[in-house]
């Protein structure tokens, strides 16, 4: 299984970010659950489903928030 988060969807095409390395993969938009959306991080097993894993996903949103809140509270 590897992890990824969706990048983007161009052309079609649904791009995901795999860890560790920021990889590329693509697939088929068609071939996507509609509730997946950028952002949403995702496990893709050997034979290429994809799971969503909601609550991973809204605690790394969560981080992101607070970290841009500390940087705006700098200046």
């Amino acid at each position: 299984m590897k992890k990824a988060i969706l990048d983007r969807v161009e052309d079609g095409k649904a791009v995901f970010l795999l860890e560790p390395d920021q990889t590329e993969w693509q697939v088929d938009k068609e071939k996507l659950d509609s509730s997946i959306k950028e952002g949403d991080i995702v496990t893709i097993s050997e034979t290429n489903e994809i799971m969503k894993h909601p609550q991973e996903t809204e605690e790394i949103k969560n981080r992101i928030a607070e970290k841009l809140e500390k940087l705006r509270n700098r200046n």
